[in-house]
């Protein structure tokens, strides 16, 4: 694979990004949106990166791994904190479940974020301004 394909300045932008958004909306709303959040990182992660479909793709693979795997470890975590420690082995199917779902999203915006960039490098032509007085 080629080295310029893989972009990790924006991937760890992106896992900053989406773990400063998960803490936030947490605190803030005390609900689980971690999937909105890796969506919205995504769409970063592939706007920074550029390119076509596929290095947008690739970058928020990549980062839909390595971001969802931190979620998940941070929700383990707190589950841990609020007493679910006995029921965690039940649990981690339904994690696991929402780890793919996350990874599979933040691919989606990794992809929706190129489309964005591609979109907006695109060069319209010109129209002529009418100053009216």
């Amino acid at each position: 694979m080629n080295k310029d394909v893989i972009k990790w300045r924006p991937i760890i932008i992106g896992i900053i990004t989406v773990i400063a958004l998960y803490i936030v909306s947490n605190i803030l709303s005390g609900l689980n949106i971690s999937l909105i959040d890796l969506l919205l990182a995504g769409i970063a992660v592939g706007f920074m990166v550029g390119g076509d479909i596929k290095v947008g793709a690739i970058n928020g693979g990549i980062f839909g791994v390595i971001g969802g795997v931190i979620l998940t470890i941070i929700l383990l975590i707190m589950y841990y904190i609020a007493g679910y420690s006995s029921v965690l082995g039940l649990l981690v199917f339904s994690l696991l479940t929402y780890l793919i779902l996350g990874i599979i999203i933040a691919l989606v915006g990794g992809i929706l974020g190129s489309v964005i960039k591609l979109e907006s490098e695109k060069r319209y032509p010109e129209q002529e301004i009418v100053e009216s007085k």
